[in-house]
């Protein structure tokens, strides 16, 4: 008597005499060719896209082994300039728009001395560097700072003025 094994997880039910004849017609019917039949269908197909698959990823990683790409900093980094354009330009165009000059906040004049535009610029960003330096900012008020210095350098270029000593040549060549 043959001994037959099942594994558990199997639920093994008696089946009525239509599905077992059901059954018995298919197999019959379907003959050998059906497994052969399946497997074309199906193994074609898989080992093409398979072997594509494979092959792409070999071409992909092939280009990009030689290839240096950006680190997360430089990703944060970049992603940070696009921000603070968006905020200085957008802003700025705003207020122009709006009829409101941006100015700087040193005045015009000082101690009985009127100081032109560039020189009003450079002062305001060497306050600015003053503050930065002093070392008790908060992060919101170094971003701020970051801006401001952004800022200025932008509005220095449009007007044509010469780079202060307090922007260093990164600071004014980004903005």
């Amino acid at each position: 008597m043959p001994i037959t094994a099942f594994p558990k997880d199997l639920e093994v039910r008696k089946l009525t005499a239509a599905q077992a004849n059901a059954i018995e017609k298919y197999v019959k019917d379907s003959g050998d060719k059906s497994l052969a039949k399946t497997a074309l269908i199906v193994g074609i197909p898989t080992l093409a896209f398979t072997g594509v698959a494979a092959g792409t990823g070999f071409l992909v990683w092939h280009w990009l082994k030689d290839k240096e790409l950006p680190t997360f900093q430089d990703v944060q980094v970049a992603a940070g300039e696009a921000v603070s354009d968006v905020i200085i330009n957008v802003g700025g165009a705003v207020a122009r728009a709006a009829g409101f000059e941006d100015n700087p906040t040193t005045p015009e004049v000082v101690q009985g001395s009127t100081l032109t535009r560039c020189t009003r610029w450079a002062v305001d960003a060497t306050d600015i560097l003053g503050r930065v330096q002093a070392g008790n900012l908060s992060k919101s008020e170094t971003i701020q700072a970051a801006l401001a210095t952004k800022r200025v350098a932008k509005n220095m270029k449009r007007e044509g003025c010469n780079r202060p000593s307090s922007i260093s040549q990164a600071q004014w060549d980004e903005a």
